[in-house]
């Protein structure tokens, strides 16, 4: 249930982040900013510090920081078939399992967004996972198919008991992939900050935490406009001291019969989203704006626009006729 109206970090627009390929950890010193890359949790991840003036100690700030999305990465993804999330996935309708405290209490926030969004959000959406299939070989599934898979997805069926985690019924399952990313890059600004590193941006993919100043002025982001090529911009938005999380529907699609097929499917019907094109969120956290972003898209501007306010985000609705709906940051959006 990922990923969309991109934003795009600095070499696309106004220097403010370059993005480059993992793998060379050498000299990536600029002007007094550190940049480093590396694959993560499914994504490429950059980091930026901009006062880098102590590149040794900026470095190993930034491989803590990168080594805790790792660590994160082992507790809470479902690919992982060692990892707490798939052991509770395996128990399902069986006993429960026994986790971490930091799963469990991510597990606790995941049903409280599924709770407050009445399921657009849906911590148990992977049951239904294995239907949609965005690769080569895709093909609509029938609708007698996604209706069973669909049966696998409640999150009332998900009991978390002190360290306890059960599923209730066998064939359900858990994913994290709506909230854990947002997580962990709050986790790795955090530690940014603590190793004295306050001005850094931290971007997995499109959820980015924007700390501190580059060079005094705000980090500035690009809104990709969801139907043009990939650099047209809707606007660009300066940020310090919040995140950005955004949904699309035009990262992982087939068209088939002139129909949209998209990767972010509606947990309560089993079917892609239809009322939105793109969703972006400003909120205090990354975790926040991350699971906000997916449930706005999923509820549709209507519905949406009542939610971003009663949890007091900002957010930028492109709907299905590709209309703007903004609050907040976004009104001035240029």
């Amino acid at each position: 249930m990922r990923r969309g109206i991109q934003f795009v970090l600095a070499a696309l627009l106004l220097a403010s982040v370059s993005w480059f390929w993992p793998g060379s950890r050498g000299n990536q010193i600029h002007g007094g900013a550190l940049k480093l890359s590396r694959p993560l949790m499914g994504t490429l991840w950059t980091i930026e510090v901009a006062d880098a003036e102590r590149p040794n100690e900026a470095h190993a700030a930034v491989d803590l920081a990168f080594a805790e999305i790792s660590r994160i990465e082992t507790l809470m993804s479902e690919w992982l078939p060692n990892s707490p999330i798939s052991q509770i996935n395996a128990a399902a309708g069986k006993h429960p399992v026994a986790v971490p405290g930091e799963v469990s209490a991510i597990l606790r926030r995941a049903l409280d967004y599924s709770a407050r969004t009445e399921g657009a959000f849906d911590v148990t959406w992977r049951g239904m996972g294995s239907v949609w299939r965005f690769d080569d070989d895709f093909t609509v599934p029938a609708p007698e198919a996604v209706e069973r898979a669909r049966r696998n997805v409640d999150y009332r069926a998900l009991h978390v008991d002190g360290n306890l985690v059960y599923l209730d019924r066998a064939g359900m399952s858990i994913g994290l992939g709506g909230i854990a990313k947002g997580y962990a890059v709050d986790r790795a600004a955090e530690l940014l900050r603590m190793s004295g590193f306050s001005n850094s941006l931290v971007a997995g993919a499109g959820d980015i935490l924007a700390s501190g100043t580059k060079v005094g002025t705000p980090w500035r982001l690009g809104v990709q406009d969801p139907r043009r090529d990939r650099g047209a911009l809707l606007g660009t938005l300066p940020l310090s001291g919040a995140a950005i999380s955004t949904s699309g529907d035009y990262e992982r699609f087939r068209i088939v019969d002139g129909v949209h097929y998209h990767h972010i499917i509606d947990p309560r019907t089993g079917w892609p989203a239809r009322e939105c094109i793109s969703v972006s969120v400003v909120a205090p956290t990354a975790e926040q704006s991350d699971a906000l972003s997916t449930a706005i898209f999923v509820l549709g501007p209507e519905k949406g626009l009542v939610l971003a306010r009663a949890a007091h985000v900002d957010v930028l609705i492109v709907d299905a006729s590709g209309k703007r709906h903004a609050t907040g940051v976004y009104t001035s959006l240029r």
